[in-house]
């Protein structure tokens, strides 16, 4: 596990002011802080970076160097430069076998701002320089944490040897330990952090570079300018404060200039994410942008990778994307505790605009043993159904990460909307009529989409003990001292009075409904579904002014496409979340949802296109 976060660790940061001279750079991921970690066991050890980069094609790395948490203690150190991350068994053992350079090295020891503690050092100067191609070249260490003579134990150091740093760069860890993974494993998208390698890089470098790493589809409104946000690389000895760019849309071609408030420094690790303004589009459809990046401060660019086009798709409107997260929980469950709390927390943050919902298992609040994916061990959740992960550190092992991964989710924009009303159906409250309307900005044959339900509730709470959350984190406080969930570690083990929102309190349509969507889905046209609730017999329900329903729509593959949220009222009231907007058009479509161009004597759903280019619907009866 991670542990330790410091800040202020001033080691380099890949960029030109690590310089030496102005031919040579020191290229590293690791940031401002770092942590330790390790498995807690004697094996061996290997981790890696990657470095692949037009930019650096032809650069020579003359030296290496690792920073480590532990400096005795452990074995067989060496660093490396290999084309391909290989294991070999010798003498019974697999042992990384690099296939370009390796040398054995002796840690020393250091100490870092910020700590007080002291960490190793290895490092290493190539007898000849290597020239870094295309294809890129992992740099790494391997050393070994040897096993302990009987009735003792390893050391802190012995059982977290690595010293990472947060990074999110999917090439800047690589791990492998022998006796945890059988095989090297990319291992950043699990830690969130990077292998504090740092690699010494010379050959002559541009003063004016920009080039571009990725530009995802862009989705626009009609008639409205737009951004294309491109993550760009600035690997030039000058730090950028302006961009002349040039784009190609539908055969014709556009000059601007870009000037930033801040220059965006040079760096030869990190990429930065910039919004290139587009002129409005006129016609809906698909189309293909060419953007290309010729000047950088007024200068010709000099980076090679300068170019790239993505696919633009123009839409009546652009819909807003609100990821579900579900969380699997338990009020027997103590370390469920931290679920709870990220709950309430994105609750607070992001209100309408994520979709929680809570399965409690086990306790007062348990309405199904079936769940809409599989998982092992409580707390557990799944964000937009694709895959699980702790509700609180998400994919990562510490922070807030699933935080971090609904905010991303937020900024996907789907290609497709869906809106949602729910009202009594009688006076008793006993029953509640659904109606939602989801709309495809894309034609497909067999699509395969279905739209589901879950009804929420809000506010429930109870005073017998079964009621009582269990609570862990006090048994565990010194390892929460100074984090978001140290707050934890003040509550009781068992804490009563609890309020518990998000609750699903019925399951139905949970996996979808058949036939809500037809096999064949044709671009911007609302598909109206009705569903209903009978809650007479629910004995979980606690207040009916607190239920909500969750619509959303369901992929071929079982994620979630896009999803929302109304709360229940009288049918007088109808209203979907998000819709104070005036009210600019309006369709009508049977409960089979087909297009009425006049609805008479029957039940229609409305569909009214709002100011602010969302969807509400409502239903309507014509006499």
């Amino acid at each position: 596990m991670l542990k330790k976060f410091f800040a202020s660790c001033l080691l380099g940061s890949a960029m030109i002011s690590a310089m030496a001279t102005e031919s040579a750079i020191t290229f590293s991921y690791a940031g401002d802080e770092y942590a330790i970690w390790g498995k807690g066991k004697s094996e061996i050890y290997d981790a890696a970076i990657r470095i692949v980069d037009p930019a650096l094609v032809g650069k020579k790395i003359t030296s290496i160097r690792a920073v480590l948490n532990a400096y005795e203690g452990i074995e067989s150190t060496s660093m490396w430069l290999s084309k391909e991350l290989k294991l070999e068994k010798i003498d019974g053992v697999k042992v990384t076998v690099p296939d370009v350079c390796a040398a054995e090295v002796t840690p020393e020891k250091i100490s870092l701002p910020g700590s007080e503690d002291s960490f190793g050092q290895i490092s290493a100067t190539l007898s000849e320089p290597y020239v870094i191609t295309e294809d890129g070249i992992y740099v790494g260490y391997s050393f070994t944490v040897p096993a302990v003579e009987k009735g003792q134990v390893l050391s802190n150091k012995q059982q977290y040897p690595l010293l990472l740093s947060p990074c999110d760069n999917p090439n800047s860890l690589y791990i492998r330990a022998s006796k945890d993974f059988l095989k090297w494993v990319s291992y950043n998208d699990k830690l969130g952090a990077s292998a504090m390698i740092y690699v010494t890089i010379e050959g002559e470098f541009p003063e004016y570079s920009v080039g571009i790493k990725s530009v995802p589809t862009t989705y626009a409104p009609l008639d409205k300018d737009f951004n294309i946000k491109a993550v760009i690389s600035t690997p030039g000895i000058k730090d950028v404060t302006s961009i002349g760019y040039t784009y190609t849309v539908d055969g014709k071609s556009f000059d601007r200039t870009l000037e930033f408030d801040s220059p965006i420094a040079s760096n030869f690790v990190n990429s930065t994410s910039v919004d290139f303004p587009i002129a409005a589009m006129s016609e809906l459809g698909e189309f293909t942008v060419d953007l290309a990046i010729n000047k950088v401060n007024g200068m010709d660019n000099e980076n090679p990778g300068s170019s790239a086009s993505c696919a633009l798709k123009v839409l009546p409107f652009v819909p807003k994307h609100r990821p579900m997260l579900e969380e699997f929980t338990g009020t027997w469950c103590g370390w469920c505790t931290r679920g709870y709390f990220a709950l309430e927390q994105l609750n607070e943050l992001y209100g309408d605009n994520v979709v929680l919902a809570a399965y409690h298992d086990g306790d007062p609040m348990q309405v199904t043993s079936e769940f809409p994916v599989s998982f092992s061990g409580f707390p557990n959740s799944t964000l937009n159904r694709n895959g699980t992960e702790d509700p609180y550190y998400g994919n990562t092992t510490d922070g807030f990460g699933m935080k971090k991964e609904v905010i991303a989710s937020m900024e996907t924009v789907v290609p497709a909307d869906i809106s949602v009303d729910a009202v009594w159906a009688n006076e008793e409250k006993t029953k509640i009529n659904v109606s939602s309307a989801a709309t495809f900005f894309e034609n497909k044959e067999n699509a395969g989409y279905k739209v589901g339900y879950l009804l929420i509730n809000n506010g429930l709470t109870g005073e017998d003990e079964s009621w009582w959350q269990s609570n862990y984190f006090p048994g565990s406080a010194v390892n929460y001292i100074g984090t978001e969930l140290e707050v934890l570690t003040k509550w009781p083990s068992k804490v009563p009075d609890l309020i518990f929102n998000d609750v699903v309190v019925d399951v139905n349509g949970m996996k979808g409904v058949d036939d809500s969507v037809p096999a064949d889905i044709e671009f911007n046209k609302p598909y109206a579904s009705e569903f209903s609730y009978d809650i007479a017999s629910n004995d979980v329900i606690q207040d009916k002014d607190k239920l909500y329903v969750a619509a959303f729509i369901i992929n071929p593959n079982g994620t979630i496409l896009n999803a929302n949220k109304v709360k229940v009222v009288d049918a007088s009231g109808v209203k979907s979340v998000g819709s104070d907007a005036e009210e600019v058009s309006a369709e009508f479509f049977n409960l089979s949802g087909v297009s009425v161009a006049q609805p008479q004597n029957g039940i229609f759903v409305k569909v009214a296109k709002l100011s602010d280019g969302s969807l509400k619907t409502s239903k309507v009866i014509v006499k």
